[in-house]
This record gives C-alpha cells, structure tokens and sequence, in this order.
C-alpha cells in the first residue's frame, strides 16, 4: 500500500511538471493526496492547538515577564474577554480537552469539585479557559496529557544523561541571540496591555510567531563542540513533546472527536508539527474559528 501511494504521488507531480507547470503543491494535488489518505474507513479527528501564556505567571520558565506588564486574568475587563474566547471556542463544539498536568487524579478531583460548585476558579488557563469550557459544553473530563522528558525521567540513575543535562551550551552568538529573544519576550508581554486576550491568543497562534519563538531553543542546542547540544535537545525538549503527543495518541481520540490541546505556547511549534504530519488528525486554525459564525 506504501508503494502505491508513493508511486500515485510521484505521477502526479511528474505529470504536472511534464506540463509544465511544476505546480505539485498546487490545490489539485493536495486534494488528491488527502483523497487516497482519506478515502477510506479511518477518518482523522479534528484538533485545535490552543498555544497560552502562563496565567498565574508561576516564574518558572527562563522568561519571566515584568510585574508592569502582567494583566490580572480576574479583574471584570479581563473575565468578559474570556467570556469571549469561550464563546469562540464552542463554536469548535469540543469534545476533549487536553491540558498541561501530569496529575490525572488531580485534574479529575479539582474538575469535578467545580462541577459540583465547590471550586472557586484561580488564576490560570486550566481553570479559566479549560475547566470554565468544559463545564459549558457538558464535559464529564478533562484530560491530562503533559510528561516529563526522558533526560529528566532517568538522569539520576545514568551518568551519560546528567552529564548532558549539565554540559556548556555555550555556542556562537547564542548570547547575542538571547538577548534577542528576550526583547521579543518582552515586546509581546507589552501588546497584552493593549489586546484582548482573544487578540493575543491569535497572536500566539501565528505560524510565523511559532517558528520565530520556537528558534531559541535551536540557538541553545547546536554549534557545540560535540554532540551535547543535539542530544541534549533532542532528549529534554523533543523528548517531552512527543511523550505529550503520544499521551494524547493513548486516549484514541475518534474520528468524529474534536480535540483542544491547552498548553504553553512554548511547546505548540513541535506540538503543530505532529498534528500537521499525523494523518490521525486534521489540524483546524483559531482564526478559522474566530471567523466562523
């Protein structure tokens, strides 16, 4: 089956160039394709990546935004904007939502506290989108899908990982890189005065903002003397995004699931990746969302 679909394929793109026309990214082609994916039993379920900054801005990232810059998700201006962005993703009309916890018990207790009006909402995105939605929709779960990396999993118990968690990553201009980054850190902390939090989530979602945000983890990881960097990467950042994917993957969301994906934007470059590439999902776009009615 492998080999058919791989020769229909390349007809297709030899045909387009024998005409001439070297279009095969072209909307014909990409229709066909989805075609001899999808045109059978198994259908991909729906999934919509919701990339947030950290509400309760908890100072655990490397990045810690200026107390000048930090909005207060309770204040009345600010709770009517998340009534916003919950009306805008019912129109998604979820039926999973997966959230940044490792602590499935935990997230069972403290959902079903809320359900029961037990549970007085705080200030974060769990609460405040996942929990405020779920309960909106109907929802009797919400599902915990974060993990922790293999380095950080066994680096005690091997020498080899702590070695790697611990090595220089010192590399050409990663400092001037990483002053960079951090006047861009700041610049989007600053626009959130003046957005609503519909807007800068839409900001957030922006692949090129993705692609951008997600370099500086590329400038800590290469040009090392050896192969530390790499590794190190590969074993801590990669290695935590795909254990989320997969953690996802292990619930067997159905074809006619529609998944939201709540977390960090830090993690939704790799996370958009997977889904784009996983012909179990079709990746569906905030704005396409936003715009519909």
């Amino acid at each position: 089956m492998k080999t058919f679909f791989t020769a229909g394929l390349m007809i297709l793109i030899l045909t387009c160039a024998g005409q001439g026309k070297y279009d095969y990214l072209s909307e014909k082609v990409r229709k066909t394709v989805d075609s001899l994916m999808w045109s059978g039993p198994k259908q991909p379920a729906q999934a919509l990546l919701l990339g947030t900054w950290h509400f309760a801005y908890h100072d655990l990232d490397a990045h810690k935004t200026k107390v000048s810059d930090r909005v207060d998700v309770l204040a009345p201006q600010r709770q009517k904007e998340l009534d916003e962005v919950i009306a805008v993703l019912k129109r998604y009309k979820p039926t999973r939502i997966y959230v940044e916890s490792v602590n499935q018990q935990y997230v069972d207790s403290l959902y079903g506290s809320y359900l029961q009006g037990k549970h007085t909402l705080r200030r974060n995105e769990l609460d405040q989108i996942a929990m405020r939605l779920g309960k909106e929709l109907g929802l009797d779960k919400l599902y915990a899908a974060d993990d922790g990396s293999f380095m950080y999993q066994y680096y005690k118990r091997i020498p080899l990982l702590d070695s790697l968690r611990n090595a220089s990553r010192s590399v050409v201009d990663g400092e001037y890189w990483n002053d960079r980054y951090m006047r861009m850190y700041d610049y989007s902390d600053s626009l959130l005065k003046h957005q609503t939090i519909l807007e800068h989530l839409l900001m957030y979602a922006d692949p090129y903002v993705l692609k951008r945000n997600h370099g500086h983890y590329i400038i800590g990881g290469f040009q090392t003397e050896g192969d530390e960097g790499p590794d190190g990467l590969s074993m801590w950042w990669y290695s935590r995004n795909l254990r989320i994917f997969n953690n996802i993957m292990r619930t067997r969301p159905a074809a006619n699931d529609r998944i939201l994906v709540l977390f960090g934007n830090g993690h939704m470059s790799i996370l958009r990746h997977l889904f784009e590439a996983s012909p179990e999902f079709k990746l569906v776009e905030l704005m396409d969302v936003v715009n519909r009615r």
